[in-house]
């Protein structure tokens, strides 16, 4: 079996960088041109081809970019003949595979990203979900019943808990990393500004050194303007970073997504999102649930009592996680069953 899976963003990077070292099967990775996404497959030393950019304007400008990739796709696919996509709802591998009968194998935990699912659902043989999400969300975007194969976990499991049980815990540092909100997303255009990114003085304030991971340029400008930064107090990342290496000694992690609250917390890490959409995020409340070390914030204030709370005694916190991540379901073997009943 031949199996082409396709990346996006960092955190697909990263879960099909997983995927493909469990699969055991010839196998070829596409990936968007974002450049922390390439960056990082490069630095996980994954072999990959970037086919197609990335488009943070407009809308006009990602209808362009997606006409632009599925021509680019077709070539490279036609040529690597796979049997099966795995995607993280990727519009443009997903039309490319439907159009080559191709099954498509689709992994999603963000039903408030409404266009990406209205686009790849319907077109996806099986759907592999967290049980947290609920099915009859994904079966208002356009998924069929049969179609849906939900598992006890959530996705960072298939690269933090290998990575959990071969390490030891170490001293925190009193460092805070922030990742501001994807306001280039979708479902996030003509946000105003970061709130994660309005935390930055609450974080010095409490004495502790900022770690900040941009988004765009100009964010870049706009911190590296800042005394803190000046001074050495606060630390502006450009390139792709190592997270599970990071969040593993440090004393909170501040994101505007899910996936970096959600790896954080799975390392025993105090985790905050400030995700601005009023949705529910799922996956993050299944695991705080079950006793991971992750919190949610809808409005500034709210966030800064939380950090000011979780920085005055950080190490109290911080949960062994050990045990917890071995009770929850790795996607990795549910994605290995799905692919057994094409061989069967």
């Amino acid at each position: 079996m031949k199996v082409w899976l396709d990346v996006i963003t960092p955190k697909q990077a990263r879960l099909m960088a997983a995927i493909s070292s469990f699969l055991n099967k010839e196998y070829l990775i596409t990936v968007k041109g974002l450049r922390e996404s390439v960056s990082l497959l490069r630095d996980l030393g994954v072999k990959h081809k970037v086919v197609g950019r990335y488009a943070i304007g407009g809308l006009k400008d990602k209808l362009l970019s997606y006409a632009e990739r599925v021509e680019l796709l077709l070539d490279t696919v036609l040529e690597f003949d796979p049997d099966v996509l795995i995607s993280f709802s990727s519009p443009e591998a997903v039309r490319v595979a439907f159009g080559l009968s191709i099954k498509t194998l689709t992994l999603n935990d963000t039903p408030h990203s409404y266009h990406v699912a209205r686009l790849t659902f319907p077109l996806s043989w099986k759907i592999v979900h967290p049980e947290a999400v609920p099915e009859n969300e994904m079966i208002r975007l356009g998924a069929s019943k049969d179609s849906l194969v939900p598992y006890a976990g959530v996705d960072e499991v298939a690269w933090v808990k290998d990575y959990v049980l071969s390490t030891s815990p170490v001293n925190r540092e009193f460092k805070v990393f922030i990742r501001p909100e994807e306001s280039g997303a979708s479902y996030l255009l003509g946000r105003r500004r970061s709130i994660a990114l309005e935390l930055v003085e609450t974080v010095l304030e409490m004495g502790a050194e900022v770690i900040v991971k941009p988004r765009y340029e100009s964010q870049v400008e706009e911190l590296t303007r800042m005394r803190a930064f000046r001074d050495g107090k606060l630390v502006v990342l450009r390139d792709a970073v190592d997270t599970l290496d990071l969040f593993s000694k440090i004393s909170l992690v501040i994101t505007g997504g899910g996936t970096m609250a959600r790896e954080a917390a799975l390392l025993g890490t105090p985790s905050i999102s400030v995700f601005p959409l009023d949705v529910k995020l799922h996956v993050n409340e299944y695991l705080r649930e079950r006793g991971f070390p992750t919190w949610r914030a809808k409005k500034l204030e709210e966030a800064k009592r939380l950090v000011t709370d979780i920085l005055r005694d950080p190490d109290s916190f911080v949960v062994d996680t050990r045990d917890m991540l071995l009770a929850l379901e790795d996607p990795r073997d549910v994605i290995a069953s799905v692919l057994g009943e094409i061989n069967d």
